[in-house]
Parts: structure tokens; C-alpha cells; sequence
């Protein structure tokens, strides 16, 4: 089991660096988001450049795919990981907790842009996550 969650960080963290950033530049060069993906300007406390921050984030939401994906009534490895990138790190993670914490509105402030472009970034991962996986295990 050991191994299994540290393949989900790992699959997380480069699921955040391929996937996720690749949709945010497509949104990006599309005009539909301001930021380029792969920042590094320093966040948080301890400084740390953003895609390092968001890799780290990345990591744990792949430790708790490991642990439960395998759950998600779905047929296919691509279908669970768009799923938990949908209600996982999209809606409960930058939908609930993000403006819980750092305030903001919760659920994108029920904004349907803010809402599609984050379930694409969010799909995105989760794709990227089950990939990596498959991947890093071995099948």
C-alpha cells in the first residue's frame, strides 16, 4: 500500500506539471485565463516558487487518488481520474476549502466562466493523474 500512495504523489505532482499546466496555457493562449502556467513567483510562507506549491498539492490529492480511485464506479482508469479531478481538486478543493481559507467565494461564486474553465483545468489533472498512474505502476 506503501508503494501504491507514493506512485499517487508522484503521478499528482507530475499530473499538475503536464496536464494541468498544459490546459492552462491552452485557456491562456485561448485568452480565457490572464496567468501563463509554470510560475514561479514565490507563494505561501515559505516562499516557494507557485508550481512547486501546486505540484505539492498536486502530490497529496494523488496519495488520496490512490487510496480511493480505485472506488469510483466507473469502468475506466481515464473516467475515474476525470472524475476525482471534478470533485476532488476542482469542486471541494478550489470550490470549498481554497475560500474557506484563504476567504473568497465559495463554489466560484457561482460565476459559469470561472465554473467550465476550472472543471476543464480540474478534468485535466484528473486525467493526467489516472495516466501517470497507470504509468508508474506498470500496466
Amino acid at each position: 500500500m506503501t508503494r501504491r500512495l507514493i506512485i499517487g504523489f508522484v503521478a499528482g505532482a507530475l499530473a499538475v506539471l503536464v496536464f494541468h499546466q498544459a490546459m492552462i496555457l491552452a485557456l491562456h493562449l485561448l485568452k480565457l485565463v490572464p496567468n501563463f502556467p509554470w510560475s514561479m513567483r514565490s507563494v505561501g510562507p515559505l516562499g516557494v516558487p507557485a508550481i512547486v506549491n501546486s505540484m505539492f498539492w498536486g502530490g497529496l490529492w494523488g496519495v488520496l487518488y490512490a487510496a480511493i480511485g480505485g472506488r469510483i464506479p466507473l469502468g475506466n482508469d481515464l473516467g475515474r481520474g476525470a472524475v476525482f479531478g471534478l470533485l476532488g481538486p476542482w469542486l471541494l478543493g478550489n470550490g470549498v476549502l481554497v475560500p474557506l481559507i484563504k476567504g473568497g467565494n465559495l463554489l466560484f461564486g457561482f460565476n459559469p466562466q470561472n465554473m467550465w474553465r476550472g472543471a476543464l483545468i480540474g478534468a485535466a489533472f484528473g486525467i493526467g493523474l489516472a495516466l501517470f498512474m497507470r504509468v508508474l505502476k506498470g500496466r
